[in-house]
């Protein structure tokens, strides 16, 4: 029987019922051996529901269990990464990647870590490394986007721009870089060229409302001001 639920608990899980799985994995606890497994399961169902604290008590758990795991340490990092619990994020991180130095996306946690620490400088090679590991998947797409955004915070804007070419090189459709490369250009006074991006952003997204703000402050910096009237409108229209 706690096989059995155990499974049903993961049926249900792939098909994102997270919070059905949860209540099953606990029956299960009850009746049977507590396992790794099992509390590294709850542990990433619970972060999807943010429920973060939670989630990092049951990856700890998990961890007792099986402290040689890279990826439950990963999965700790960036639960503490999103508490604002950012140097157990980093050490998580870090004893991850003394298990498995090869995993791009624990040195995207890294770096997205870091980058919320401040330290732009650090984030961008461990983006680096991410790329380096992995040049052409979803997990470097999202790292040449985020070493764009560190690089900006560094004021190193040129840079940026050809980070977020890189991930547009991988994804054309990722709204997030065409958006981000939006910004980079309005900060060098490109308006033209920053508006080309907000509206290819909303093409691909029309509810994506930070790129309808942005969008309205190119208009405006142009004294576009009917054009950007109305792309403030629709931001708001959207919540922002």
């Amino acid at each position: 029987m706690h096989e059995q639920e155990i499974a049903e608990g993961d049926r249900l899980y792939a098909h994102g019922d997270y919070e059905e799985a949860l209540l099953v994995w606990e029956k299960a606890e009850k009746v049977g051996p507590s396992s790794f497994a099992l509390f590294y399961k709850k542990g990433i169902a619970l972060r999807k529901l943010g429920r973060f604290d939670e989630a990092a008590a049951a990856l700890e758990k998990a961890l007792s269990l099986d402290p040689k795991n890279a990826n439950a340490w990963r999965a700790h990092a960036l639960t503490c990464s999103q508490m604002d619990r950012n140097e157990e994020a980093i050490s998580s991180s870090e004893k991850s990647l003394a298990i498995d130095p090869y995993n791009a996306r624990t040195w995207i946690v890294r770096g997205f870590t870091l980058h919320r620490m401040g330290q732009y400088e650090k984030a961008v090679e461990s983006y680096a490394r991410a790329i380096e590991l992995n040049p052409l998947g979803a997990d470097s797409r999202r790292a040449w986007n985020n070493r764009g955004a560190a690089l900006d915070n560094l004021h190193r804007h040129e840079e940026a721009i050809e980070s977020y070419e890189e991930a547009l090189m991988i994804d054309p459709f990722d709204v997030y870089a065409w958006n981000n490369k939006g910004v980079a250009l309005g900060v060098l006074v490109r308006h033209e060229e920053a508006i080309s991006c907000f509206l290819k952003a909303i093409e691909i997204e029309p509810g994506y409302a930070t790129a309808w703000k942005n969008l309205g402050v190119a208009y405006q910096s142009l004294h576009r001001d009917t054009e950007a009237k109305e792309a403030f409108k629709r931001a708001k229209e959207l919540g922002l």
